[in-house]
């Protein structure tokens, strides 16, 4: 149950979902996962740890710094992240990058992330009260369907059943953006959106022109270099613990 100090969106979405249901349409509340429901900054972490371990002979002053690094410390891209940690070199940046690369995006890895505070919470809550989760990400389905499936289920989001629903690129290859953009069209025909939750500005913008009575909420994570501003009318948050409020 949300707090006596919930956000009053909290509020408005639970009431957009009664609405809906009554309505007798299924009240959608779309979540992201990579940045938004899921801190992925773990997986990055893991990753070049794996790589500085497995090359400590070669790149020792790597292994030392990354042993001592936070997720706090990296960056939206690999190679800054490498150069805020004082590593220069474009041919170190190259191989650590391609490294990454090779496992950022696949089952096994996704398993490293972990759920952002509240997310589990909200999402637990929107299923209670009658609202469908629909977790629209720009995963793709071939290299990362199963492991998202284990990580949502391992950590209590509501998932596998009817009354939810798992949306994923069905190539790697597809730019996110113009994916979203199409599912979108989709969303209008199976149901009625009142709540989405992105930490990508654009698509925040995005979805509540599309949808302008919904609770659309951004996350002020990490997002692609180059973001447009944010419209007036999303929310701006930390975490979903902003929007439950304090236990």
């Amino acid at each position: 149950m949300p707090s006596t100090t919930a956000h009053p969106a909290l509020t408005t979405l639970l009431d957009n979902i009664e609405r809906a249901a009554k309505d007798g349409d299924d009240p959608l509340v779309v979540f992201d996962l990579d940045g938004t429901l899921y801190d992925n900054t773990h997986r990055t972490l893991r990753i070049l740890l794996e790589f500085a371990h497995t090359h400590a002979s070669r790149y020792r002053s790597l292994y030392d710094t990354l042993r001592g690094t936070s997720t706090r410390q990296l960056a939206y891209r690999v190679g800054d992240t490498l150069a805020g940690l004082g590593f220069h070199d474009p041919e170190l940046q190259a191989a650590v990058t391609e490294f990454w690369k090779a496992r950022f995006f696949t089952d096994d890895y996704c398993l490293y992330d972990l759920p952002l505070a509240g997310g589990v919470e909200l999402a637990q809550l929107v299923h209670a009260r009658g609202g469908v989760p629909c977790y629209l990400t720009g995963r793709d389905a071939p290299n990362m369907l199963l492991g998202t499936l284990r990580t949502l289920q391992r950590d209590g989001f509501p998932v596998g059943r009817a009354d939810t629903r798992l949306i994923l690129k069905p190539q790697f290859e597809m730019n996110d953006d113009l994916f979203k953009e199409g599912v979108i069209h989709h969303l209008r025909k199976t149901g009625r959106v009142v709540g989405s939750f992105d930490n990508e500005p654009g698509l925040c913008n995005l979805f509540k022109s599309s949808f302008p009575e919904a609770v659309v909420g951004w996350l002020d994570t990490s997002h692609a270099p180059g973001a447009p501003a944010l419209r007036d009318d999303v929310l701006r948050l930390e975490d979903f613990t902003d929007l439950l409020g304090a236990a």
